[in-house]
């Protein structure tokens, strides 16, 4: 087949989407995962080498879900970067790679305890594995403008502990998706105390580890029995790229199965895991041992110097929120002056000038820096936002002006405020997805008392303020209804309507 007959095999939908992605990239490479920063860190000898190994469990190739030759030896390098008893390679992503990790360990005889700001895959593995859980109230301290909702606190989970004392396993997600770290050191000590596990969605966190003066303690430095990280989020590897660590302590006390673990991979995992996807990994992760340091230290230089010049073009101050060794120095988090432009828009126009980021809430924009990013990169980034700015205020934005402003920020307290709280249940997560409940769907004014039947997340972050089998308030519509006059996306809400369990 030639090169052109080839070409004509692509549906039109396929070549548009190529096309569009090409060009982009030649534009920019934006500022959101993945890690490799629109493929710089792709040379073509490297390319043709990851795709002339895409096979299947060959002698020579070695098996990834039961190692003992080239797999092993880099799931071992991992372990020795990392400082974990365990690492195994997930080519399915974090979400497999979690829902892996609470099937290890937790089961109907166990107890989690969590806070509501978690990852859908974790409601999704709940359901799943029918084990009892309650939730983890969070309190607000500090700033509330500079994040969304509050990370977990040792006091909050103290009380927490003290309202389950039945609690098995601690879950928890740090750093979270504005790059929000937890005190895990003090987490795991309180968590061990009362004889639980703790678990951490750390996939966000992967760089961590490899210039440990410039970023929060990592999840297997500070005591976790098991994390889960996403490589492909802040390093240079393939999307999916992922991995569960277990920390040799949890293996020593047995708090942790090995074996169990590898057994969990192969049920939730593909049976054809991606030698591919393993293999950017494992070039990506030695990168990083050699590289990494050194280009993590320049990008936060960039960052700070970029932090300094874009505060008053933003119309207040700008910067990447929290306090040092508090917070992940890569999540950079713009806070525009909603008066002026608001985060949705300023991102939507930025993406006309061909700088893609990782996502906007009502008031935040919030960037994933690559240590393959360049100094340019950031220059162009500051001209393209001085230009938005310049070019498009609040009242010829996308949102009618009045929704602006002091209406923005009363809805992002709301939602905030409710990626928190707790609803009432009606039934288990459980039997809402698989109890072969009737179902309708209803206009989600309407829906005031009734049992939310579908996981409603709005997206960004992608956090559940719904999860099924809650019943759904007044404060709920109320949100939804604002969110979507800001033109935020919900999951799991259709044309004004959201799917309810008939009682």
């Amino acid at each position: 087949m030639s090169a052109s007959e080839q070409d004509m095999t692509f549906s039109d939908f396929s070549k548009l989407y190529l096309w569009n992605m090409t060009a982009r990239t030649e534009v920019h490479p934006g500022f959101h995962m993945p890690g490799h920063a629109g493929a710089r860190f792709f040379t073509k000898n490297y390319s043709d080498a990851l795709i002339s190994i895409d096979t299947t469990e060959l002698t020579s190739s070695d098996d990834l879900h039961d190692p003992c030759g080239p797999a092993l030896f880099a799931m071992k390098e991992s372990s020795r970067i990392y400082g974990s008893g365990e690492t195994l390679f997930v080519t399915t992503g974090s979400t497999t790679g979690i829902q892996v990790m609470l099937a290890s360990v937790l089961s109907p005889d166990t107890f989690l305890l969590l806070p509501r700001t978690v990852h859908m895959s974790v409601l999704h593995a709940i359901a799943l594995l029918d084990c009892k859980y309650a939730f983890i109230t969070c309190q607000e301290t500090g700033d509330r403008s500079a994040y969304m909702y509050p990370q977990l606190s040792q006091d909050a989970l103290t009380d927490a502990l003290e309202s389950y004392p039945q609690a098995t396993d601690v879950l928890l997600v740090s750093p979270d998706y504005y790059g929000q770290c937890a005190d895990l050191r003090k987490l795991a000590k309180t968590a061990h105390s009362h004889g639980c596990r703790l678990l951490v969605d750390e996939a966000h966190g992967s760089h961590f580890s490899f210039a440990k003066d410039l970023f929060p303690p990592d999840a297997m430095t500070s005591g976790a029995d098991m994390c889960v990280q996403s490589l492909h989020k802040t390093l240079p590897a393939l999307t999916m790229a992922a991995q569960i660590h277990i920390s040799a302590e949890a293996i020593r006390q047995e708090r942790v199965s090995v074996p169990r673990v590898w057994e969990m991979l192969r049920l939730f995992e593909t049976s054809s895991p991606s030698f591919v996807i393993a293999a950017s990994s494992e070039y990506a992760l030695a990168w990083m041992d050699r590289f990494g340091s050194p280009a993590l230290s320049d990008r936060i230089v960039d960052i700070s110097n970029f932090l300094a010049r874009i505060g008053p073009v933003l119309g207040q101050q700008s910067q990447s929120y929290g306090t040092p060794g508090q917070s992940d120095p890569l999540h950079l988090v713009l806070f525009p002056d909603p008066d002026l432009i608001i985060a949705p828009d300023l991102m939507t126009a930025l993406e006309n000038r061909g700088i893609h980021v990782e996502f906007a809430d009502l008031l935040r924009l919030v960037l994933i820096i690559s240590p393959w990013h360049k100094k340019k990169d950031f220059d162009d980034l500051y001209d393209a936002v001085s230009d938005c700015v310049a070019q498009i205020p609040a009242s010829q934005g996308s949102v009618p002006r009045e929704l602006t402003g002091k209406e923005g920020q009363v809805t992002d307290k709301l939602w905030g405020t409710l990626l928190t709280s707790i609803p009432q249940k009606a039934v288990s997560v459980r039997s809402a997805f698989f109890g072969g409940h009737r179902k309708t769907s209803i206009d989600i004014s309407q829906s005031e008392g009734k049992i939310c039947a579908a996981t409603i997340a709005p997206y960004p972050p992608g956090i559940a303020i719904l999860w099924p089998g809650e019943r759904i308030s007044e404060v709920h519509i109320d949100v939804l209804l604002r969110l979507k006059n800001f033109g935020i996306t919900v999951r799991g809400m259709h044309m004004d309507k959201i799917d309810v369990l008939l009682e």
